[in-house]
């Protein structure tokens, strides 16, 4: 009797372990995905064995230079990565797949085939095409202004962030639906969730019920030692009663001191994958650091240069909101 009790609260043990573990960030796909090199954007095809992300130089060089990079999962590991076949030359952010795994949306600044306009807009390949040919998303949704962090619902709206004219503030959120093939006139999100400050990087689920993105310079924002500057936290809305609700800081089981950007949802709406800037920096360390102590910090994973994680999408249960 009393081995039998033991064995089971055991056993609840080990389910209450991972169920905690799955509201704790775990990096993701490090060595291969996850690197000391800066990470700002992920994707996943629906079936988990390909991975898109981005990859930026330091931002001391100016354009920076940005590329899409894929990997894929074979025997459990993911494979070193490749540049996308339509990659390399323009600057390529924020990829984001569509629930379906028919379509891989990403912003970018190369030439629109009406001219030699170089902001950014948002262009997509067919995955199950040669991945060679990218096209300029159809429709409304690219301005004269910028567009660039994508996200895509089951029933192929979109959500992206713009500073197109008519915003509310330096960069909100749009919605644009699909109709006929074709994307209409992006409707801003208006408040409560786009302000006067910076609404960026939208991921939508895919059943279209909660929204999280990135928020810079609001007041509730985490912050560490350095509060030099705003580094953007997670920010979530749940759609309820026909609107958005107040947004959200998405609290520290996603946030940290340091910056949190580029979310992204798997099509099953179960976990959600975003980048973190985190590393030895974000906190002050508990003593000085020597040269060969700091220069080995600056050669590892958690740098401070950004990489992705992933957590359980219940995670943003525990999101707070202003009082």
């Amino acid at each position: 009797m009393m081995r039998s009790l033991l064995c089971t609260m055991v056993g609840v043990a080990g389910v209450l372990t991972a169920a905690n573990l799955a509201l704790r960030p775990r990096l993701f796909g490090e060595g291969a995905i996850s690197t000391p090199a800066d990470e700002t954007g992920f994707a996943l095809t629906p079936d988990g064995k390909t991975a898109f992300f981005s990859v930026r130089s330091g931002q001391t060089a100016s354009p920076t230079v940005d590329v899409l990079c894929v990997s894929r999962l074979r025997n459990g590991r993911w494979t070193e990565p490749e540049v996308a076949p339509f990659s390399g030359r323009y600057r390529d952010v924020g990829p984001a797949v569509s629930p379906d795994g028919a379509k891989l949306f990403f912003g970018s600044n190369r030439p629109m085939e009406t001219g030699d306009r170089r902001d950014f807009n948002l262009w997509y390949i067919d995955l199950a095409g040669d991945w060679k040919t990218p096209h300029p998303v159809p429709g409304a949704v690219n301005s004269p202004g910028q567009e660039f962090g994508v996200s895509v619902a089951t029933n192929g709206t979109l959500y992206f962030a713009s500073n197109r004219p008519g915003g509310k503030g330096a960069y909100d959120l749009y919605r644009s639906r699909l109709v006929n093939g074709s994307y209409a006139e992006p409707e801003n999100l208006g408040p409560p969730i786009n302000t006067e400050g910076f609404e960026l990087a939208p991921a939508v689920s895919p059943d279209e019920r909660i929204l999280v993105f990135e928020g810079l310079g609001r007041s509730d924002e985490i912050t560490g030692v350095h509060r030099e500057y705003n580094k953007g936290d997670l920010y979530v809305s749940r759609f309820e009663n026909g609107s958005w609700t107040a947004p959200c800081n998405a609290g520290p089981a996603v946030n940290s001191g340091a910056g949190e950007s580029a979310p992204f949802f798997t099509a099953d709406g179960k976990s959600l994958f975003f980048v973190s800037e985190r590393g030895f920096a974000t906190l002050r360390p508990p003593r000085a650091l020597d040269y060969r102590t700091i220069d080995s910090l600056l050669s590892k994973t958690l740098n401070g240069m950004g990489n992705v994680f992933e957590i359980a999408a219940t995670a943003l249960d525990g999101a707070r909101c202003p009082q």
